[in-house]
Formats: structure tokens, sequence, C-alpha cells
């Protein structure tokens, strides 16, 4: 076993070359030498330094060789050559689809079999997966811990945030082929297509009257709750238009 001749004084770890001692005390010592002229971050190693100056240049320090593919970060590399190398070994049976961890299928599994073993024990409401049921909590919670920096507006979900603070941005990432008209959110673009459509998905249960949209299934269906407070009998109505007269 080769052996490690120096050793660093706080702890016992040790070093085969005197320059990765150096360094190593620099976590100790606090000492950031290496020093970016445009925005005064410093940084105990050069390696990192010019790693983060790439932020500011732009310039991708590392190259995948097999797809010649450039990132900023040696991270984001070995990240990318992980993906590329490995093979999706966990395949579905109901659709073929493919996944690198069996924990990935499992989940994936659920699409299928339905089954959403996460329960929320305040409404009894049930998610396939824990997160959403985390998510789904803060309704009952309150809690808002998606905050714009813009306006300070909260939200619950992080997909509303983005939705948001596209009113700031002016962002609408998802354009209509049919009259080029561009909305916030997928769920808006979907929504509006079915005014090209002709699609009414959504249908009142006591009269089967379809609408385009929710709100205004919603609007329809109090007119029913409210014939039900206020009923109105036809007879009545006869005698008194006549007394009237």
């Amino acid at each position: 076993m080769e052996e490690k001749p120096f050793k660093r004084e706080l702890g016992d770890k040790d070093f085969l070359v005197s320059s990765n001692l150096l360094r190593h005390q620099k976590n100790h010592t606090g000492d950031k030498p290496f020093r970016c002229d445009v925005c005064e971050m410093a940084f105990t190693q050069s390696s990192d330094l010019l790693r983060h100056q790439s932020i500011h240049t732009g310039k991708k320090l590392f190259t995948c060789k097999a797809y010649d593919k450039p990132f900023s970060g040696s991270s984001s590399l070995r990240l990318h050559q992980h993906i590329q190398t490995r093979e999706k070994l966990f395949r579905c049976e109901v659709c073929k689809k493919s996944f690198f961890e069996a924990s990935n299928l499992r989940k994936h599994q659920r699409i299928h079999t339905g089954e959403k073993p996460f329960t929320c024990r305040v409404c009894d409401k049930s998610f396939s997966l824990s997160w959403t049921l985390r998510v789904h909590q803060h309704i009952h919670t309150g809690e808002k811990p998606f905050t714009c920096e813009v306006c300070n507006k909260s939200f619950s979900q992080s997909s509303n945030l983005r939705v948001h603070q596209q009113i700031h941005t002016g962002e609408k990432p998802f354009p209509c082929g049919l009259c080029n008209k561009s909305f916030p959110s997928s769920s808006q673009f979907l929504m509006h297509q079915h005014i090209h459509t002709g699609e009414k998905p959504f249908t009142c249960d006591m009269c089967n009257k379809s609408f385009l949209n929710s709100s205004s299934l919603h609007q329809h269906q109090r007119s029913h709750t409210e014939e039900k407070h206020h009923p109105v009998n036809k007879r009545d109505f006869v005698h008194l238009t006549s007394v009237d007269r």
C-alpha cells in the first residue's frame, strides 16, 4: 500500500502530495485567495474560480467526447455520461415504457393499477405519490411556501408560482396553431382549444347540459340550487297575477 507522508494537524487524514494537503487545509483556515474580477466572489482553489467564471463568460469547459456536447460544470458532465451509459433495465409490462431504477417503475405502474397508497388524514383523499400528498396538505394548513420575488404573492404549489411569474415576464410559451393566440399555461391552452374543436367536456349532472369550461358549469349549477331554495309554484303565480288585475 502506498504511503501518504503528509499528515494534517487537524485530524488523521493523510495526503500523497504536499499541494493536496495545502489545498485541504484551506477548508479549515477559510483562506480564499482566488477572487472573481466580475462579482468579487472568492474561492479556495483556482479550479473552482475557473468553473465559476464560466457563469459570466458562458464558456463551457467540459465536453462529452461521445456526443460532443459541452457542459459548464464537471458534475453536469458526469450526470450526462451516467444517463447515456446506463441501460433502462426496468420495463413496464403494460405500456412497455422503460426506467433506470426499479423504484421509478413501481411509481409508474400505479398509473395502470390505480393504486394510491398516500392518504390525507384530514379529508381521506388519496394520492399515488408522496410529494403530491404533501402539496395537497397545503390546502388544509394554509401554507404557501412559494413566493414571487417581484410582488411577494405566495402560492401553495410551485407550478402556480411559475404560471403567476409569467404575468411579470409577459411570457406565453403555449401558442395555438390555429389562431396564433398564446397562453401562459398548458391548462389555459388546452381550455382554449375547446373553442376550435367545439368540445364541451364539463357536463351538468342535473340536466346534462355541457359547457366549454368549469367556471361556466359552476355558474349554471347555481341556477339549479337557487330553484331548490326558492321554488316557484305555477298555480300561486297565476293566482297572484289575477289578484293584481
